[in-house]
């Protein structure tokens, strides 16, 4: 008789703490991706299993524009015949991202690069946002990827064993990064033959 009243015992604790646990368990695991008013992290990471898992997940809207700011597009060297609007098909084959572009005259090219061994991060508060409770403040994000720059038809002028290309693709969030974070791509071109950027948006997948 005593067994049982202890067994009661213990199971009516215990299912009177198990809500009380598990809340804690939330709590914690909800915290590892909490932020904190002033928070950095800048630096390069390893490309790890996780993070190119994200980057593959990313998908691209079908329109790209040349950065031209206040010079003109004719102005733009390293493509053969430069333009501000491109349609755009852009995604991986095998360990290579391409971007098809072509533009409203039918003129066209890729730009690719090979996917890297490392990616930089840049995840800050950008101290703009009012929410300094609960799980913190949004963080400003921006992932880098860089490779020698490859392509082909319009992009062939600005390529060369010292070209290299960056896709950066930028966003807000926690500090628990997923690709859904991010809704914005830039593409920059840097050497000695061409420095042009690229940038569009992002398709929002989840």
């Amino acid at each position: 008789m005593a067994h049982e009243t202890a067994t009661r015992s213990f199971l009516v604790v215990f299912i009177t703490a198990a809500p009380l646990a598990l809340a804690v368990i939330n709590q914690a695991l909800a915290c590892a991706c909490c932020t904190n008013s002033g928070q950095r992290n800048v630096g390069v990471a390893k490309l790890d299993t996780y993070k190119q898992a994200q980057i593959d997940e990313l998908r691209f809207a079908a329109a790209a524009q040349l950065f031209v700011g206040e010079a003109e597009t004719s102005d733009v060297k390293g493509i053969a015949t430069p333009s501000e609007h491109y349609t755009l098909d852009a995604g991986w084959q095998k360990d290579r991202l391409v971007f098809a572009l072509r533009d409203e005259a039918g003129h066209s090219g890729t730009l690719s690069l090979q996917r890297p061994g490392t990616v930089s991060v840049f995840e800050v508060d950008p101290r703009d946002d009012a929410r300094e409770g609960g799980n913190g403040p949004g963080l400003y994000k921006e992932w880098k990827l860089t490779a020698k720059a490859a392509g082909s038809g319009v992009f062939g002028p600005g390529l060369g064993p010292s070209q290299l290309l960056s896709l950066i693709v930028q966003g807000r969030g926690n500090s628990c990064t997923s690709s859904s974070d991010f809704t914005h791509w830039t593409l920059v071109t840097q050497g000695p033959k061409a420095n042009y950027t690229l940038f569009g948006k992002l398709v929002t997948t989840q």
